[in-house]
């Protein structure tokens, strides 16, 4: 098993790597493929630029000898630890901005203004989590310069609360599209593949249930053990905020994915006539105002040859073209 220095390197490369590529075919998408680059857009390359400084931070923290199981004359504690509070206090950031832009793109695609209102609530909700959270881990709980839910009875409350909300967010997200989606015209298939794009942020809870366990455990480990501990926090944390991102891209990417047959049988048919943008989310048609009308036989020819247009003035091709609403 390679140490706690080489796991934390390989992970945070291969998800700068990763969520890099996924980050730019986003942005290609949006800009080239269906031009509607909106602010779930920026707020995910937000993230993504706090996730490459945070990296950056956590690398010259390595350099300096952080988790390092050797000694070189060039490793610095000081320089070590103050680069760690860097890279954990951007992580913070970066994970709260996340679910934000997460919630912007289940906001573009939701019509009910019950739902609507949820979402925009919700996102007040996190932003005060992510302010008290960071304000937390970078300054109450802060022992010897870096993030430390061991370090009294109250930090270890408030690390059972933050990742223990933290992963109530990540499923309410995950599970929301569910809901949305309740009362789409769209083959089953189809609409579990929406769902899933939707909800990939359930990958992401993994990571933090494993933080969870982490957090359990280090009032009770000391020495060695309790330095492994905290290295294996900051693994699963730089692991969790890219599984994220990787996920909170996979919804844009649809277009892309008319390139794979197998996902798009028999189903271009059903698109609008005349559109350039046919496909299965074309036929996706959420009406959260007439219940009645969801329950359209699947497969009915359109009564008008005309394109669909969204109801949105100016976002024809932002997600609600993905989830066709009307």
């Amino acid at each position: 098993m390679g140490s706690h220095h080489d796991s934390l390197f390989a992970a945070a490369v291969l998800f700068l790597v990763l969520d890099g590529i996924v980050v730019f075919l986003r942005v290609y998408v949006r800009t080239r493929v269906v031009r509607g680059f909106g602010w779930d857009d920026f707020v995910l390359c937000l993230t993504y630029t706090g996730f490459v400084i945070s990296l950056g931070l956590g690398f010259t923290a390595m350099h300096y000898g952080y988790a390092a199981d050797d000694v070189q004359p060039w490793y610095n504690k000081k320089k070590a630890t103050m680069f760690t509070y860097g890279n954990q206090t951007t992580l913070y950031i970066s994970a709260g901005l996340v679910k934000l832009a997460v919630a912007l793109v289940l906001l573009r695609i939701a019509v009910g203004k019950g739902i609507r209102y949820l979402l925009i609530g919700s996102m007040g909700v996190v932003g005060v989590w992510t302010i008290i959270t960071v304000l937390f881990a970078s300054w109450i709980c802060a022992t010897g310069g870096s993030s430390n839910w061991a370090g009294s009875e109250r930090c270890t409350q408030v690390g059972y609360f933050r990742t223990i909300s933290n992963i109530f967010i990540d499923y309410f997200y995950a599970l929301l599209p569910i809901y949305i989606l309740r009362g789409s015209q769209m083959k089953t298939k189809l609409k579990l593949i929406a769902i899933f794009l939707l909800g990939l942020g359930v990958f992401a809870s993994t990571a933090t249930i494993v933080k969870l366990v982490i957090i359990v455990r280090l009032p009770h480990a000391t020495g060695k053990a309790a330095d492994g501990l905290h290295y294996d926090l900051l693994l699963w944390a730089d692991i969790e905020l890219g599984l994220a991102i990787l996920a909170a891209s996979a919804a844009a990417l649809r277009p892309l994915l008319r390139h794979i047959p197998a996902l798009f049988d028999g189903t271009t048919k059903h698109g609008s006539h005349g559109t350039q943008d046919s496909g299965p989310y074309h036929e996706l048609v959420i009406n959260t105002r007439d219940t009645n009308k969801s329950k359209a036989i699947e497969g009915e020819t359109p009564r008008s040859p005309k394109p669909r247009q969204s109801i949105i003035p100016g976002a024809s091709s932002s997600d609600e073209e993905l989830f066709r609403v009307r």
